[in-house]
Formats: structure tokens, sequence, C-alpha cells
């Protein structure tokens, strides 16, 4: 988790050097605000993991949105705000009914027939290739694929948002393809840039 340190005085001044395209300035930013925004999702949500997703995906918002600050309030009243408006998200997103086998609507529950049998090697694939990317994929490189095949971020956006070169994300993404087509065969090319 990075350390916290504001290192500016002005909030308009980092914005400046942030667009532009200094990365140092966006680093600092990312290292003064990453643990308060981390903390505030991980109480919101439990789950170290979903609190996580959550502080990369407003780092991301805040890197796309930053042009569009107004500096009516402060930039962390700013940040705060889109840090609450992607947990609350996180809360409305559809859940799973779950009904007891017991209740009188199972029984009508169909058996699959023939044309169905895509859907089930659909969902095979499926669950092998989040097995590989839960087993095979290191945290990092889980991100990298969220970002680039779930949000469909280009590749420069996932290198700021993460602080790496664009090297280094095209290299993790070829690895990435290759431990998926290794495992799940044919899956390859739905994963080219």
């Amino acid at each position: 988790m990075p350390q916290p340190t504001k290192a500016w005085t002005d909030d308009g001044e980092l914005i400046r050097q942030i667009l532009d395209g200094s990365p140092e300035h966006f680093e600092m930013l990312y290292r003064s605000y990453f643990p308060r925004v981390y903390r505030f999702a991980l109480k919101r949500l439990g789950d170290p993991g979903e609190a996580e997703d959550v502080t990369q995906e407003v780092f991301f918002t805040v890197f796309n949105a930053l042009e569009n600050f107004e500096g009516k309030s402060s930039l962390l009243v700013w940040i705060f705000g889109i840090t609450r408006n992607t947990v609350n998200r996180r809360f409305r997103k559809a859940r799973p009914r779950l009904e007891s086998l017991d209740a009188d609507g199972a029984a009508a529950v169909r058996a699959p027939s023939v044309g169905d049998e895509r859907v089930v090697d659909a969902r095979r694939t499926l669950d092998r290739c989040e097995r590989v990317i839960e087993t095979k994929l290191t945290p990092l490189q889980r991100r990298i694929f969220h970002l680039k095949h779930l949000r469909c971020q280009p590749v420069r956006a996932i290198a700021v948002a993460l602080g790496k070169s664009e090297d280094a994300i095209k290299a993790n993404l070829y690895r990435i393809r290759r431990a998926i087509s290794e495992q799940v065969p044919g899956l390859d090319s739905v994963l080219e840039k």
C-alpha cells in the first residue's frame, strides 16, 4: 500500500502538472490519497479485494476526469465524491436471487436440452479461464486483465493508472495471453490487443 506523502500546497498547480503529463505528480496524488480511499472502501465493503478494486477504479476515474475538476471544493472532497459513487455502484449491482430447492417452482426447472450443450461448453471454458486468472496470474496481472479486458481500457491509461510503463503493461498482457492460451486453447485470439 502506498505511503501517504502530501508534497504540494496548491491543488490547482498539482492538477496542472498532471494534465501536462507529469507522472511524478500523479504518483504524488496517488500516494497521498490511496490509503484514505482504500480505508473508506474497505470500511464500506468489508472485503480487501473489493476495496482494492474500488480504489484502483477511483484513481483511474480521477485520472480520466481530472480535466473536469472545477475547484469548487478541495481535491480531496472531489476524490471522495468519486469514491462514494464507486462504492455505491458496487452495492447497486444485481445480486443473484437464491431460492430453496424445496420451493414450489423448483419442480418446474427443465433439464438442459441438446441446444444447451453450447451454453454448458461456454460455461466450462469460462470456469477454466477464471481458474487460470486466479491461480496463474499475479495480483498485478489480474488488475491489468481486469482493466484491459473487462473495463476495455487502453494500454496507456492502464500504465498511468498503475504507475507502470506502457512496455511493462504490454509485456504483462503478453504473459497473460500466453498463460490463458496454454490452459484454454483457442481463447488467445479473443484476448488479442
